[in-house]
């Protein structure tokens, strides 16, 4: 593919994206997004069939950002359930770090069907499944309550994350919402301990490739460390 091949087709993602979380889906028209994008309708027929491919390869280019950063992240975690921490705070900042694609996923993504049959997107079920392979970490180590099914566990912690976060973009005179990003990562906090079964030792020491050793911090001091490997992880120079 061309320079100005490659170029035009990521005018059009660029210029979906900020229309869609502007506008909204419906009201966006594919001469909407040509215009901002500074290209033509044959040029977008070239790459996308419709908005809804847009949309999709939009949603799914995040997702498979977001599960590079999070791989890279919990590799330096030895607890399962401090790595299940670590992965969910990251969705949280990483809908925080992207005004547009939380409002997207959040308010304008619905369900993709072929021929009446719902399709669910390649990089989502990557997250997912990375997710549950740690859910599943945590019950082989005993740090998961015996009565806690695991995929239910998992659907509820991420439904918590959209919910809570797309409940935020909702705020209003006329809905009540007005609680910070912190509350959303405390409440998950909480979810996560009602189904953990261990206390985490006295002293556990923790190596990371990012900032050493940390030891024996009390647990707001995990929250920050924790936060701190996030942001590194989802910046793109820690991915190169």
């Amino acid at each position: 593919m061309r320079q100005d091949e490659r170029s035009s087709q990521a005018r059009l993602r660029a210029a979906a994206k900020s229309l869609f979380a502007e506008r909204g889906y419906e009201a966006t028209a594919i001469a909407d997004i040509t215009r901002a994008a500074k290209t033509s309708h044959s040029q977008f027929l070239k790459y996308y069939s419709g908005k809804e491919d847009l949309r999709r390869e939009i949603i799914e280019e995040q997702w498979s950002e977001l599960n590079k950063a999070v791989v890279l992240a919990i590799s330096t975690v030895a607890s399962p359930a401090e790595k299940l921490k670590l992965a969910l705070n990251m969705f949280i900042s990483f809908l925080e770090n992207d005004s547009a694609f939380r409002a997207i996923l959040l308010l304008e993504h619905t369900a993709t069907r072929d021929r009446g049959e719902i399709i669910v997107s390649h990089d989502f079920c990557e997250f997912v499944r990375v997710l549950d392979d740690i859910i599943d970490e945590m019950k082989t180590a005993g740090e998961l309550r015996p009565q806690v099914d695991m995929q239910a566990f998992r659907s509820a912690l991420m439904g918590a994350i959209e919910g809570m976060m797309r409940d935020q973009l909702r705020a209003g005179p006329e809905f009540a919402a007005q609680y910070s990003s912190e509350q959303v990562r405390s409440m998950l906090s909480m979810l996560v301990a009602a189904a953990c079964d261990f206390h985490r030792p006295e002293g556990l020491q923790l190596t990371s490739a990012v900032d050493g050793v940390v030891s024996g911090s009390p647990d707001d001091d995990w929250i920050r460390y924790y936060l701190k490997l996030a942001d590194r992880a989802l910046s793109p120079s820690e991915l190169s």
